[in-house]
């Protein structure tokens, strides 16, 4: 799945302005005639329904994930909770093929789109996430301006790991975000603080 996936902020593309009142539109967009879909596939978006059945369920999964994490504001598909991954699916499939609107077209290329997560750019990078709380105690100390925001997480059990719990639940959430070149400096917070050091994912590496 890998070879599939594309960053989620690397199809931006220059916006102008044109018209009265400033409108600012795509140079080659014509709200007229243009859907969301082709304004995607125009910007080299890949859709998550164009993956195979078996890559397009992972993925469908994985913007659910996503989703919980990232949808505030005009990034929400509808007012309330989204609970399963068919209704984003369901509200791609029923919008797509809307003519093009920046509000809707906002929310496609959000949700509709291969993307890679905080996880998968590990990957691609060849670190591995730390998840054993009495290592992650060991990097608190260093976590400078986000140890605020991992003290402030709650975890239900306690002794002499309750700092590496914390991280660790910080930097499981975390492996859901969306990459972009906008989030890459959390990004690098979360690589630095989350995965298992070279030489741990060195011995873990098969044979040949």
């Amino acid at each position: 799945m890998a070879s599939t996936l594309v960053k989620g902020g690397m199809a931006a593309a220059g916006v102008g302005s044109a018209g009265l009142g400033g409108w600012a539109v795509s140079s080659h967009i014509n709200s007229n005639q243009d859907t969301v879909k082709t304004v995607l596939l125009s910007k080299k978006y890949q859709l998550t329904s164009s993956l195979e059945s078996g890559e397009q369920e992972k993925a469908w999964q994985k913007v659910l994930k996503t989703y919980k994490l990232e949808a505030k504001g005009d990034l929400k598909i509808k007012e309330g909770d989204v609970s399963t991954h068919s209704e984003i699916k369901d509200w791609c499939s029923a919008n797509l093929e809307s003519p093009y609107k920046e509000s809707l077209f906002k929310k496609a290329k959000k949700w509709c789109v291969v993307y890679s997560t905080f996880e998968d750019k590990l990957k691609a990078d060849g670190s591995t996430l730390e998840t054993e709380a009495s290592v992650l105690n060991g990097k608190y100390s260093s976590l400078g301006e986000l140890k605020g925001e991992v003290d402030s997480i709650s975890i239900s059990t306690s002794g002499g790991n309750e700092n590496g719990e914390k991280l660790k639940k910080w930097c499981t959430s975390k492996s859901d975000s969306s990459y972009s070149d906008d989030s890459n400096d959390l990004y690098q917070k979360f690589k630095t603080h989350c995965t298992k050091a070279a030489t741990q994912t060195a011995d873990a590496a098969p044979r040949q």
